[in-house]
């Protein structure tokens, strides 16, 4: 992993989740330097070549799959419009239940062009 990445950025609407989560991230620091892991905002993600979203709300017991997607479309319509505003050119993989679904509605929010290379999602 070394090389691998020069920056990584957590950004999470719980501030203080994002700042223990990029301290934790950074105790491996030595494993992959040279890296800089911090919190960040919106902003942070101006110069970056992929940006990974994990965000979205936790499936409960005897949630439906349809449930979940509403609560995540919900954060995706807050959230992406704030990431391509900063940057259109980066990669987004999307990593958040149900993807493909996510997928597809970030590709409608975004407003990218579903012909580029921009999105990708994990399954």
């Amino acid at each position: 992993m070394s090389g691998l990445s020069e920056e990584i950025v957590i950004i999470d609407i719980n501030k203080d989740k994002a700042f223990g989560d990029a301290l934790d991230i950074s105790h491996s620091v030595p494993l992959m330097s040279p890296v800089e892991v911090y919190s960040g905002d919106f902003s942070d993600v101006k110069d970056s070549d992929i940006i990974i979203i994990t965000a979205g709300a936790n499936q409960k017991p005897g949630e439906t799959r349809l449930d979940l997607v509403k609560k995540n479309v919900a954060i995706f319509k807050d959230m992406i419009p704030k990431l391509v505003s900063y940057n259109k050119d980066a990669i987004y993989l999307i990593v958040t239940n149900p993807v493909d679904i996510l997928t597809y509605v970030t590709l409608k929010i975004s407003g990218l062009p579903k012909q580029s290379n921009w999105f990708w999602y994990c399954s």
